[in-house]
């Protein structure tokens, strides 16, 4: 963990800064959190996140019902290819999210409930557009696609798989 801390602060020393909200949407819940940007050099960017992530999986999951919230963390790369305006272009990228989850489940037959706690190891890459809003503001509208791994399972196995998500991050200037 002090690696980690160490570097974001080597990053933020030695590069431009960009930060601002997130939204997720996925197939059975959201993610909502800060998400920020370290400018590499005119093209890439290490970027990393905090989020809260509320799930409500209904039958996609194990069981008859599941839905829980947690927290988490990611850290990732992305790539901007300049097209238009300043700021403006195509964004490819690629990042590893850990959730630590709560999920709570139902099942009608035989009726029984439970909840699991579990580590979600969610890897992924993501493309979509980056354009300029003023004011030092700007927008990205991602999608992306891989994969919802639960490892340290307290309970019960809860869904997993491939995931599909959406995005919408906006980033001004520090």
């Amino acid at each position: 963990m002090r690696s980690f801390v160490f570097a974001v602060l080597l990053t933020t020393s030695c590069s431009q800064v960009a930060a601002g909200p997130e939204l997720q949407l996925y197939p059975a819940g959201l993610m909502a959190g800060v998400h920020v940007q370290h400018a590499l050099d005119a093209r890439d960017a290490f970027t990393w996140r905090v989020a809260a992530n509320f799930t409500e999986r209904g039958d996609f999951g194990e069981h008859d019902d599941e839905s829980g919230s947690g927290f988490g963390a990611g850290i990732g790369w992305r790539r901007i290819f300049e097209d238009g305006g300043p700021g403006d272009g195509w964004v490819l990228g690629a990042r590893i999210d850990f959730w630590d989850l709560e999920v709570d489940w139902k099942d009608r037959n035989p009726s029984r409930s439970g909840t699991t706690e579990t580590l979600v190891v969610q890897p992924l890459v993501e493309g979509g557009y980056r354009f300029s809003l003023g004011g030092g503001w700007r927008a990205q509208l991602m999608s992306g696609i891989g994969a919802e791994i639960n490892t340290g399972v307290d309970g019960e196995d809860v869904g997993e798989g491939a995931i599909l998500l959406v995005s919408l991050v906006f980033l001004r200037d520090f």
